[in-house]
């Protein structure tokens, strides 16, 4: 028989989304899909929507007696799943037909020391239009650099074997941001990450997203940075330096979404010199020139290595 695979979906006042999330996961073209949905004491109509779903036998609702936050709720959700396999994503997030049933012939050819599998992705406005596309292509042995950056992504993506969910504890409940980085950082430190090279989760782009704010991607660091500093220490000098040049990069961001350039270039700086890089140095140059100064130079370089005048395209 087919390995059974977990569904798990945390949601909090998201109404107009997680009936969309549960959808997709019921619409695979792989079978043995269950859905385990945890609604985190929603105060909207959040209840009312997952109530639709009681004579569903493929999908269990569970409620929390109050908000408890993300890692609590996942890991509710990992301890109800009965499935081989659990993938966790957002009610935000969409599974495309295909997922699962590309994942476990994928996973139907790992060895043990796999613990998971994840695919691309893109991150699109509720209209279906494309922002951003997820494509980072790592596998097999990804760490220390995924303690670097966090390379296996969309997290909404990852299938990973349940019997390793467990062995590591699950989502770190005194993680408040970034505790899918955390949790990937754990299993990639024991077991290796199979990749899918195609597009088959969605997330939606919407007002309450929190990833992709400076000041969310700072926190989040600066979090890692202290949980895993000793791993850090550990790690070869090039993976220290390059994480903290990440750090400072994400601090001059923030700095310069703030309107403040001489802290941002400090930062830029820094990071150059931790990294050097062209990205980095752009980034310097921007909290010198601002965005149209940083502009007007790259026209000029670009005019200069074409030998064409200035502003003809």
């Amino acid at each position: 028989m087919e390995p059974l695979v977990s569904a798990v979906i945390p949601t909090y006042n998201r109404a107009e989304y997680v009936g969309g999330a549960v959808e997709s996961a019921l619409h695979q073209t792989y079978d043995r899909v269950e859905v385990v949905v945890v609604n985190d004491g929603s105060t909207d109509a959040t209840p009312e929507v997952l109530a639709e779903y009681a004579d569903y036998d493929r999908v269990r609702v569970l409620h929390n007696d109050r908000n408890r936050g993300i890692p609590y709720t996942m890991n509710r959700g990992i301890e109800a799943a009965r499935g081989e396999y659990i993938g966790v994503f957002g009610d935000d997030d969409r599974w495309r037909p295909r997922k699962v049933e590309r994942q476990i012939a994928v996973m139907a050819e790992c060895d043990s020391s796999y613990c998971g599998v994840y695919t691309g992705g893109v991150i699109v406005d509720d209209d279906g239009t494309v922002v951003e596309q997820v494509q980072t292509g790592a596998s097999g042995d990804v760490y220390p650099d995924v303690l670097v950056r966090m390379s296996i992504l969309p997290h909404s993506s990852q299938l990973v074997r349940a019997d390793c969910l467990h062995e590591i504890g699950g989502f770190d409940t005194e993680f408040s941001v970034a505790c899918d980085w955390d949790l990937t950082v754990r299993l990639a430190k024991r077991w290796k990450f199979a990749y899918v090279p195609e597009t088959l989760v969605e997330r939606i782009h919407h007002g309450d997203n929190v990833t992709g704010d400076p000041a969310y991607d700072i926190r989040a660091r600066c979090r890692m940075a202290e949980k895993h500093r000793d791993a850090l220490d550990a790690v070869n000098a090039e993976s220290a330096r390059a994480f903290e040049a990440a750090r400072r990069r994400e601090l001059g961001l923030y700095e310069l979404h703030e309107g403040d350039r001489t802290a941002a270039l400090g930062h830029f700086v820094s990071a150059l010199r931790l990294q050097p890089t062209g990205g980095h140095a752009s980034l310097a140059l921007t909290s010198v020139l601002g965005l149209d100064g940083l502009r007007a130079a790259r026209r000029l370089r670009d005019a200069v290595l074409t030998r064409s005048p200035v502003g003809e395209p």
